[in-house]
């Protein structure tokens, strides 16, 4: 299976500057590269900092042309177009572009949106909140092979999870995006509490995180996810066990 994976971090742009997304995008590599993450290589995961339209179309057009699956994270600001049939809009370093404009050629997609979702794109004053620094994510165990059969098992599709709900603001702190950390802190907890499961899903840590960040960060933000009509969901993190799920 041919797995690609692009990170659009943008910390700098119009809207004012924000302390997460550099964090993010190395937790995030971390993560994808560790045996938790689905043990990904190097040379499959792509960063783009501050990035303009051109740039981000010509990776998706280029690095994540024909791969099996894609993964795309977007930490930054973002608004929904009431405009534009109500798309959610995410900002660059020359303009906005809509989510559909991060939709790949690949049959299996996940897209996470860290970004808010007012119905405006306003400078807003960063809030800032102190937690635990993310550790970095070990294990010598390679589980690219479960991944990838956990991927093809689940049907094709584009599932996108949305770290805050219509009309709220996504918090930002010195440590990272809240519902990053969030996902990130429940698969950490899966991995070393769950002994019978070997696939944790997108879907399941993503209920678990809402959970986790409504009790752990200063925010009322609710996270979301599109309306999938999908039985079997794609893998967040996996991991060897003894007792296969």
């Amino acid at each position: 299976m041919i797995r690609r994976a692009l990170i659009i971090y943008c910390n700098e742009t119009q809207s004012g500057e924000l302390f997460g997304p550099p964090i993010d995008n190395q937790n995030f590599f971390n993560f994808l590269t560790s045996s938790l993450g689905g043990n990904w290589f190097r040379e499959e995961i792509y960063s783009l900092q501050n990035p303009s339209s051109v740039q981000v179309e010509n990776s998706i057009n280029s690095f994540l042309n024909g791969a099996d699956y894609t993964f795309i994270i977007f930490t930054g600001h973002g608004f929904i177009n009431l405009d534009s049939q109500k798309q959610q809009y995410v900002e660059l370093i020359n303009g906005d572009i809509p989510i559909l404009n991060l939709r790949t050629t690949a049959k299996r997609q996940t897209l996470i949106v860290d970004a808010c979702r007012g119905f405006f794109s306003p400078t807003r004053e960063v809030n800032k909140v102190f937690g635990d620094v993310f550790d970095h994510f070990t294990g010598k165990t390679n589980t690219r092979k479960i991944f990838d059969n956990a991927v093809l098992y689940a049907e094709e599709g584009w599932t996108i999870l949305y770290a805050a709900n219509r009309n709220q603001t996504a918090l930002d702190t010195v440590e990272g995006a809240a519902y990053l950390l969030s996902l990130l802190e429940v698969a950490e907890n899966w991995g070393v509490n769950n002994k019978i499961d070997n696939i944790l899903p997108i879907n399941v840590a993503h209920q678990r995180a809402k959970i986790y960040l409504s009790k752990n960060f200063e925010t009322i933000q609710e996270p979301s996810k599109n309306a999938e009509k999908r039985i079997i969901h794609f893998p967040f993190a996996v991991k060897m066990t003894l007792i296969n799920s």
